[in-house]
């Protein structure tokens, strides 16, 4: 009987966890463009504006993504590196040789982001319609 009720204690206690958990996110969907285009790949990530939660990130796939946020005030930040050649990684002849990798999303949208988003209860939708220039 002891090992029921252990086993049944638990179950309890994870459940309860669970709710409590999705009672504190929200779901975000969405689209992510640039200059009119859905973003091949990429990352998006939420960072909360008051740092006392989480941050949550997905990927971005054909400009599309779903990600379970936090709720309250985010700082939206949108990255898409690209390979644009090789570089050595040390000034010798058998150096090893690694992609040299640079972010097309403009800084105002990733590291000096300037996008936000109130996350709430539920699912909500969302585009950023990102431009180069």
């Amino acid at each position: 009987m002891t090992g029921a009720r252990g086993l049944l204690l638990s179950c309890l206690i994870t459940f309860a966890g669970c709710t409590g958990s999705e009672a504190n996110t929200g779901t975000v969907t969405g689209e992510v463009t640039l200059d009119g285009q859905p973003l091949k790949t990429g990352l998006i990530r939420f960072v909360p504006a008051d740092g006392k939660t989480p941050t949550a990130d997905t990927t971005i796939t054909d400009g599309k993504f779903t990600a379970v946020v936090p709720l309250g005030e985010k700082k939206v930040e949108i990255s898409a590196p690209k390979v644009v050649g090789k570089l050595k990684m040390y000034d010798t002849p058998d150096s090893p040789v690694v992609d040299q990798v640079k972010d097309i999303i403009p800084p105002q949208y990733n590291v000096r982001s300037t996008l936000t988003l109130t996350v709430q209860k539920g699912t909500q939708e969302k585009k950023f319609e990102l431009k180069s220039r």
